[in-house]
């Protein structure tokens, strides 16, 4: 199951090209999450004080803006760039937060932003990603994946997804 998750920043005026998150969610993935959530619900019942639990990890595929690095792009760059941007408008993304995309969903590289740090954030009922734009200050969070859609991804075998397109 292939993601795009709104992200925000903690500077309200700049998102480093960091303003969506590419996850593909894969069934090893929410398994992990969900066995993170339930020890994280196990150390609850030990400490009340308990509010998130934070992981290294690298499970973000991207953190992307369909909109950065277009001036002086290339023109097959800049339609794919396009393409994305309209496929999110269409998902109403900013309005939804999260979007489930295709399975060829493919962000140019130009539109990557490069991040260091990324961290999963476990909560009671969800997750969520951080990570630090690089050669910046600060955190770039997307919103959160509940255990609903974990379960459905969980439960996903590798045929079970969108399938691709023939070429």
């Amino acid at each position: 199951m292939n993601l795009v998750l709104k992200v925000t920043s903690t500077n309200e005026n700049y998102s480093a090209g960091c303003d969506y998150a590419f996850v593909e969610l894969t069934a090893e993935l929410a398994t992990i999450a969900l066995r993170r959530i339930q020890t994280l619900r196990e150390q609850k019942k030990l400490d009340a004080y308990i509010d998130e639990s934070y992981y290294w990890s690298h499970f973000v595929n991207c953190f992307f803006s369909p909109w950065s690095n277009l001036a002086g792009a290339e023109r097959d760059v800049e339609v794919a760039s396009l393409a994305v941007a309209d496929l999110l408008e269409t998902l109403r993304i900013d309005v939804t937060e999260i979007a489930m995309v295709p399975m060829y969903f493919n962000v140019s590289p130009s539109q990557v932003a490069a991040v260091e740090f990324e961290q999963m954030i476990v909560r009671e009922d969800s997750i969520a990603f951080i990570a630090i734009p690089r050669h910046t200050g600060f955190y770039v969070q997307t919103t959160e994946v509940t255990i609903p859609l974990l379960a459905a991804a969980a439960s996903e075998t590798p045929t079970s997804g969108t399938p691709s397109p023939t070429v």
